[in-house]
């Protein structure tokens, strides 16, 4: 199952200053509430500051596109090379995160 994890880093204020996605393939659907990790050699969710540990905030499938996409929203912004980041200049017109209304 086509599956795109869609982090969103907001501010105290709630707004959106980051992003990050990444598409996989999974052999189950995601639901809310549930955690990815990433073996033990790398971290997934790393900060400046640690590792994270979000959950599933959000899941939505989209008919046209068959592809599941689940939110995370996180306050610290990640280093792990494991994600690409949304660019800054379309962050308030990315795909992704239009999914979920943002």
């Amino acid at each position: 199952m086509k599956v795109c994890l869609v982090v969103r880093v907001v501010s105290r204020d709630d707004e959106t200053i980051s992003a990050y996605a990444r598409e996989v393939e999974l052999p189950f659907l995601p639901t809310v509430g549930m955690e990815f990790k990433q073996g033990l050699s790398t971290w997934l969710w790393e900060t400046e500051n640690g590792e994270l540990n979000p959950t599933v905030k959000r899941v939505v499938y989209n008919f046209d596109e068959e592809t599941v996409y689940c939110l995370f929203e996180i306050t610290e912004y990640l280093k792990s090379s494991f994600w690409t980041e949304i660019s800054s200049e379309i962050l308030n017109h990315n795909h992704e995160l239009r999914q979920f209304g943002f």
